[in-house]
C-alpha cells in the first residue's frame, strides 16, 4: 500500500511539472478558397511585392527564408532540384499566398489558417490554458473556438508566440499548482476511503469466540466444561493439569535439596567441636 501511494505521488508530481498538450504532430495544410487567395494575393503584393511572376528564389529572399529545401518541401516540390529556384510561382503552380503560408510554417511551425487545437499541439500548451491566456472574446470553458482558424479569430502567429513565451515563463508555477491540486485530490480520496473502510469494519465486526474453559475442583471433580466437548478431551486436560502441577512440585524439591546450606557435623555443637580433646580427658 505504501509503495502504491509513493508511485501515485511521484506520478502526480512529474505530471504536474510537465503538464502539457500532446507532442506536436504534423499540421495539415488547410484548403484555401479562391476568394481568400485573391484577397491575400493583393495584400502580399502591397506588403512584400511578391507576384506570380516572381521566382522561387526571389520569393524566399523577400520572405527571409534560408532553408530552401524546407521551403520546397512545404510547397510539395522536389527538394534537391535546384532548377526550380529560377522558375516563377506561376510556372510551379504556386500562389503568393501559399508561399507566404509556407514561410509562416517555417518560422512558427504553423500558419494563420491552422485552428487553435492544432496551434496548441504545436506549441505544447493545453488548449484551455491557451484560450484563457488569449482572453476575450475566446471563452476557455467552451469548445466554440477550438476549430476556428487564427485568421477568423483575428489572431496573428506573432501573438501566439508571445503567448508561448508567457507560458514558458509561468510553466513552473503552473506545474506546481497542478501538482498541488492533484496531490490534494488523491490524498483526500485516500483519507475518505480509509475512514469509510474503518467504519465498515466496525459495522461488520465479528463476535470474538470465548476460548473453551474447563474448571476442576481440588478433589479432581469437573465443575464446568464447554458443551460439545467429549469426555476424552476433558480427561486429557485434567491429566495434563495434574502432571504439570506434579512436575512443578518435584522441581521445587530438587531445587531445595541442592540449595540447602552445608554444615559440619563436628561443629554442630560446642561439645563435639574438638572430639579428640574430650576423649583424652576421659582416659585420664
Amino acid at each position: 500500500m505504501r509503495k502504491l501511494l509513493i508511485l501515485i505521488a511521484l506520478s502526480l508530481m512529474l505530471g504536474g511539472l510537465f503538464a502539457q498538450a500532446p507532442a506536436p504532430a504534423a499540421v495539415a495544410s488547410p484548403a484555401i478558397s479562391d476568394s481568400l487567395a485573391e484577397q491575400k494575393k493583393l495584400e502580399i503584393l502591397d506588403e512584400y511585392g511578391i507576384r506570380e511572376t516572381s521566382t522561387l528564389l526571389e520569393t524566399a529572399k523577400i520572405l527571409e527564408l534560408e532553408n530552401m529545401q524546407r521551403f520546397k518541401h512545404l510547397l510539395n516540390l522536389e527538394e534537391s532540384n535546384d532548377k526550380l529556384d529560377s522558375r516563377t510561382l506561376r510556372q510551379l503552380g504556386i500562389t503568393p499566398y501559399e508561399a507566404f503560408l509556407a514561410s509562416q510554417k517555417i518560422n512558427y511551425g504553423f500558419s494563420e489558417l491552422n485552428n487553435l487545437t492544432e496551434v496548441a499541439s504545436v506549441l505544447n500548451i493545453p488548449i484551455k490554458k491557451l484560450k484563457s491566456m488569449l482572453g476575450e472574446p475566446i471563452d476557455p470553458l467552451t469548445k466554440e473556438h477550438d476549430l476556428r482558424s487564427l485568421q477568423s479569430l483575428n489572431l496573428s502567429p506573432e501573438r501566439l508566440m508571445e503567448v508561448k513565451d508567457e507560458f514558458e515563463a509561468d510553466r513552473v508555477p503552473y506545474g506546481f499548482s497542478l501538482t498541488l491540486v492533484g496531490m490534494l485530490v488523491v490524498f483526500s480520496a485516500l483519507l475518505i476511503t480509509s475512514i469509510v473502510i474503518g467504519q465498515l469494519r466496525h459495522l461488520q465486526a465479528e463476535k470474538k469466540k470465548e476460548p473453551p474453559v474447563i474448571k476442576v475442583s481440588a478433589t479432581g471433580k469437573v465443575i464446568k466444561a464447554p458443551s460439545g466437548v467429549s469426555s476424552d478431551i476433558i480427561v486429557a486436560a485434567v491429566s495434563a493439569l495434574y502432571i504439570y502441577e506434579y512436575t512443578i512440585k518435584e522441581r521445587r524439591r530438587i531445587q531445595l535439596t541442592f540449595n540447602r546450606s552445608k554444615t559440619n557435623q563436628w561443629r554442630s555443637s560446642a561439645i563435639l567441636s574438638m572430639p579428640n580433646r574430650e576423649f583424652t580427658r576421659k582416659r585420664s
